[in-house]
């Protein structure tokens, strides 16, 4: 966590460097170019939306003309004296209820389709043409297509509305060519309404018209049904289209917005720009699109040139910024892995001085802090772990000890024994001698232990005048050994205090932990003062050795 934060702090330095370089350079270029870009789009959108005006204005007047003349056929054939006679006839005698009407009504039906036919061999656009009563119920038809016909629900409504009826067109069966309805009325010499002439017309001859109409291939000119679907456009496409894949919403969009252009996904997942346009008398639209890139292809260039240009220029910012932050973050650096290593322990560390400015101060005053802590460390680490009356170890730093021997028997069973020792009647060396004479007597049995354990052993002061011996690696013949050395020590020991002798002795409890004993250090010490206990009951100055059982 250390080395983390001093990582942080070096290159959060460099970093601020760096990115006030980087917004220097940065700022001015992409003000300058995202105006200059802006505006240029800004100038190609205008262009471009006006030739999509012209040329769609063009689309919408040619298949206005193109209806137009469509219609205008249609009441030519549906004012024939054929058609309105026979029709006329047609009517009369289907309100007649007399048995010899059926075979003139055959006649009069023949006659209408005969005519039917003459006509539709003279346009081939026609794919069905149809004679209807005034109830919209199919009378007569060119007998080549008998496909079922439908009105429009609302057809009466057109009727009185428009004087014709418009109906959807269809792609469906086995044509996908697409078609729609135009049936205009049929009156008599008195002007009573008749019935009406119907046909389902390609729109092959529109989408001539659309070809006709667009200036190039990267111009795409189409012809949309109100459910998105294309009935025809001047670039062919293998199965059908939908103006986009979100399809509702952009074609409501494009029909709540005629002649504003636009910028969408075609149907081919291509950015696209287009204007839309309703056809009039219908509930078609003309939509024309181009290209985006395309469109904006001089847009795109410049803002690849600026962007390269701002890349070097940025390049160059970030080279110059590097190494002027190198030349200021060396020493720097230098001292904060400096730091860290003293953080982590290590005093021998000494950092050249390279320069005469503040921060080569700054190292000298560190060098100087490091060989301070240097010579203090030895004085602070036995303050921190050894007793200062006795000089063994105090308890904590015993426990810890105790505790990392115990880690290391569960990991790879290595015996080792304890001693938990106390003097014998100390309290009444105190009440003889005085707490000097006592501390006397504690000093004197701490070099006892010093001189008669072995380096790997430790040994520490418990509390008061009991002690906690460690003996590393060995097995509970050895602790006895051990143990019986420290207390004969100990009795033959004589300590001299204002003319007077003291002699003291001490009793001690021995456990071994081995291969068959599992426990927790809390456990052994136990055993251990268990086995003190037993001692001193026994009479004193003596060794029990605790016996361990496999259980405990």
């Amino acid at each position: 966590m250390e080395e983390f934060d001093h990582k942080i702090t070096t290159f959060g330095i460099r970093n601020r460097i760096l990115i006030f370089a980087l917004v220097v350079a940065l700022i001015p270029s992409l003000s300058l170019g995202w105006a200059f870009h802006t505006q240029t789009q800004k100038l190609l959108q205008e262009k471009v939306e006006l030739e999509l005006h012209s040329i769609i204005n063009s689309a919408q007047r040619e298949a206005g003309l193109w209806f137009k003349e469509h219609t205008v056929n249609m009441r030519v054939f549906s004012n024939s004296f054929v058609i309105s006679e026979n029709l006329e006839q047609f009517a009369n005698l289907n309100k007649r209820e007399e048995s010899n009407t059926t075979e003139q009504m055959a006649t009069t039906i023949a006659i209408l389709s005969e005519y039917l036919m003459l006509v539709q061999s003279q346009f081939q656009e026609y794919k069905q043409l149809l004679l209807l009563d005034d109830t919209g119920k199919v009378i007569a038809q060119n007998s080549k297509n008998n496909t079922p016909f439908t009105l429009p629900d609302n057809w009466e409504e057109q009727l009185a509305q428009h004087k014709m009826i418009i109906g959807e067109t269809d792609a469906s069966g086995a044509s996908t060519e697409a078609t729609f309805l135009l049936a205009i009325p049929v009156f008599s010499h008195k002007q009573v309404f008749l019935g009406l002439l119907a046909t389902e017309t390609s729109l092959n001859g529109l989408q001539s018209v659309m070809k006709s109409v667009a200036l190039s291939q990267s111009t795409k000119l189409s012809l949309l049904n109100r459910d998105g679907s294309i009935l025809g456009s001047t670039i062919q496409a293998d199965t059908p289209e939908s103006i986009t894949h979100s399809g509702n919403d952009s074609l409501k969009n494009l029909y709540a917005n005629p002649m504003k252009l636009s910028t969408y996904m075609s149907s081919n997942d291509k950015k696209v720009v287009g204007v839309f346009a309703l056809l009039p008398h219908l509930s078609w639209g003309i939509l024309m699109e181009k290209d985006y890139d395309l469109v904006f292809a001089e847009v795109l260039k410049l803002k690849n040139i600026t962007l390269i240009i701002i890349a070097i220029l940025l390049t160059v910012t970030g080279i110059a910024a590097f190494f002027l932050s190198y030349s200021i973050l060396s020493p720097l650096k230098r001292l904060i892995k400096g730091a860290g290593q003293v953080a982590d322990g290590d005093l021998n560390v000494k950092l050249p001085v390279k320069n005469k400015d503040e921060l080569g101060f700054t190292i000298s005053v560190f060098n100087d802090m490091v060989v301070r802590l240097r010579n203090n460390h030895d004085e602070l680490e036995m303050l921190a772990t050894v007793d200062s009356l006795t000089g063994l170890t105090n308890r904590k730093h015993l426990m810890d000890t105790l505790a990392l021997h115990m880690k290391r028997y569960a990991r790879h069973r290595a015996p080792f024994s304890i001693l938990m020792a106390d003097l014998d009647h100390f309290k009444q060396v105190n009440d003889n001698y005085g707490h000097l004479a006592g501390d006397a007597v504690l000093r004197k049995v701490g070099k006892i232990f010093n001189e008669t354990l072995r380096s790997i052993d430790t040994a520490g002061r418990y509390g008061g005048e009991e002690f906690l011996i460690i003996l590393d690696n060995t097995g509970e013949q050895e602790a006895e050994q051990t143990a019986e050395r420290i207390r004969k020590a100990v009795e033959e020991s004589r300590i001299t205090r204002d003319g007077k002798t003291i002699q003291v002795t001490i009793s001690i409890g021995v456990a071994t932990i081995c291969d068959m004993v599992s426990m927790d250090d809390g456990q052994l010490i136990g055993i251990a003062d268990k086995a003190l206990y037993e001692a001193k009951q026994q009479g004193r100055n003596r060794i029990v050795v605790a016996t361990i059982k496999s259980s405990e």
